[in-house]
C-alpha cells in the first residue's frame, strides 16, 4: 500500500515536472519574442520620427491650446445650460469619437502608472 502511494505520488511529481518545464520553456519564448517586437517597434518609431521630421509642440502651442481649454471650462460652468445643450446635440459618431478618445487616455494613463510602479499589478511593499 505505502509503495503504490510513494509510486503514484513520484509519477505525479514527475509529470507535474514535466508540465513545469513545458511552461517555463513557452513563457520563456513569448518573452523573448515580446522583447524582440518593442525592440524592433521602439527602431521603427525612431526612424519614422527622424523621416517624417516631427518634433515636440513648442511651448506657445502647448500654452494656446491649454489656454483655449481652460477658457472653454470656465464658459461651460458659468453656463451650465450650453453645456447640456452640446452633450444633447451630440450624435452618433461624436460618442463614438469621444468614447475612443477616453479609452486611449485611459489606456495612456495605466501604461503610466505601470511604468511609475514598475510593477503590473499593485505596490511594492519593500
Amino acid at each position: 500500500m505505502l509503495g503504490r502511494i510513494q509510486t503514484i505520488g513520484s509519477q505525479l511529481l514527475s509529470k507535474g515536472e514535466v508540465l513545469s518545464t513545458k511552461f517555463i520553456g513557452k513563457t520563456n519564448a513569448l518573452m523573448q519574442k515580446s522583447m524582440y517586437y518593442g525592440k524592433v517597434g521602439a527602431e521603427l518609431s525612431k526612424t519614422v520620427y527622424k523621416q517624417e521630421g516631427f518634433q515636440p509642440p513648442k511651448i506657445g502651442e502647448f500654452k494656446k491650446v491649454y489656454c483655449n481649454i481652460f477658457e472653454m471650462g470656465k464658459h461651460y460652468m458659468n453656463k451650465p445650460q450650453a453645456f447640456i445643450g452640446l452633450v444633447k446635440g451630440a450624435g452618433k459618431n461624436d460618442l463614438i469619437k469621444f468614447g475612443a478618445y477616453g479609452v486611449q487616455l485611459l489606456g495612456f494613463y495605466s501604461v503610466g502608472e505601470v511604468i511609475g510602479r514598475r510593477k503590473i499589478v499593485g505596490y511594492r511593499t519593500t
